[in-house]
């Protein structure tokens, strides 16, 4: 009995070496890709581009970028889901994909259960902004218009079950006052229609919205962020305003295949960490609306759960149909 008991620990001894020792080496066999489930050219696009490169050159290793666009980013999602957890195949999710994570239950994964989180990049607020034609210039100029004359004011999106989507109704069910969604394919037209006037307000992104209002073209009312944001200093918070519980971020993170060694995950984990804490790449992801948050994988994991938990339970609530 004891020399079985003996011969089983030194197997289990030799597994675990062996195991070490092929993360230790890792990446060594073939490329690393990065999925990324939206077209080139995008936020998330540029700043995986971005990364990457500072990645390739802190692991001595070619890395790939590849786009899997297609059914609001599912699909290379999905395609990350079921690569073979060998530290060969990472994604990019978003708070967008933990609303969907949270809400289509026809996914066969999700993010937290089939993909676990390996590091943040970067967080930006959510902004109420009107069009520089239209007479309101405060949040509750807006709101006062909105409950005079229900269903008149419209607001634009980059498409419905967003983030956006979601903030907009929540403010308007918050603040018991109704207005008209209009859903675009994508940020770039609503934030044209807004600075023509078209539409008279929208919620989107801060970082396009701000360099609309220093066009002139627009006025963002308040964002969405715990903290009033360093570039517009004079635009109030939501939660200033009375809006107690609207601090919610729009996130891009680096996710994996679940059961990736643990060795290889917080490498990964670390070196994007680096890669983060340099002020050019800070100042870059700026550029790209971004302010960059390095994350730990387990704190990453906690965060990631956290995110689709609290989708879940807005859901619940506004009840918002997913396209």
């Amino acid at each position: 009995m004891k020399k079985y008991i003996a011969s089983c620990f030194t197997l289990l001894i030799c597994l675990l070496s062996s195991n070490h020792s092929w993360a230790e080496e890792w990446p060594k066999e073939r490329p690393i890709r990065i999925i990324v489930p939206q077209a080139a050219g995008g936020t998330n696009d540029i700043v995986t581009r971005l990364i990457a490169l500072e990645l390739s050159k802190a692991l001595n290793q070619s890395i790939i970028v590849e786009n899997r666009p297609g059914a609001s980013g599912a699909i290379g999602m999905q395609a990350a889901a079921t690569a073979t957890p060998d530290g060969y195949t990472f994604a990019i999710a978003s708070d967008s994909i933990a609303i969907m994570s949270a809400t289509k239950e026809s996914l066969s994964w999700r993010l937290g259960r089939d993909l676990i989180g390996v590091s943040l990049l970067g967080e930006q607020p959510i902004g109420i902004a009107v069009s520089g034609q239209a007479p309101y210039q405060t949040l509750s100029d807006l709101i006062n218009a909105a409950k005079s004359k229900p269903d008149t004011i419209s607001y634009g999106t980059s498409g419905q079950g967003t983030n956006q989507h979601y903030i907009g109704e929540w403010l308007a069910k918050s603040g018991n006052f109704k207005w008209i969604h209009v859903p675009y394919k994508g940020g770039g037209q609503a934030i044209i229609d807004l600075t023509g006037g078209t539409t008279p307000a929208a919620v989107l992104g801060f970082a396009p919205l701000l360099s609309q209002q220093k066009k002139g073209g627009i006025r963002i009312l308040a964002i969405t962020s715990a903290q009033r944001n360093v570039s517009a200093p004079s635009v109030p918070t939501l939660s200033e305003l009375g809006f107690k519980d609207m601090v919610i971020n729009q996130w891009v993170g680096v996710v994996t295949p679940k059961n990736l060694n643990p060795i290889i995950l917080n490498k990964m984990s670390k070196e994007i960490g680096a890669v983060l804490e340099k002020p050019e790449i800070k100042a870059k992801l700026l550029d790209a609306g971004l302010t960059a948050r390095p994350m730990p994988a387990s704190e990453f994991e906690v965060f990631l759960k956290a995110s689709v938990q609290r989708w879940s339970e807005l859901n619940k609530v506004l009840q918002i149909p997913i396209d």
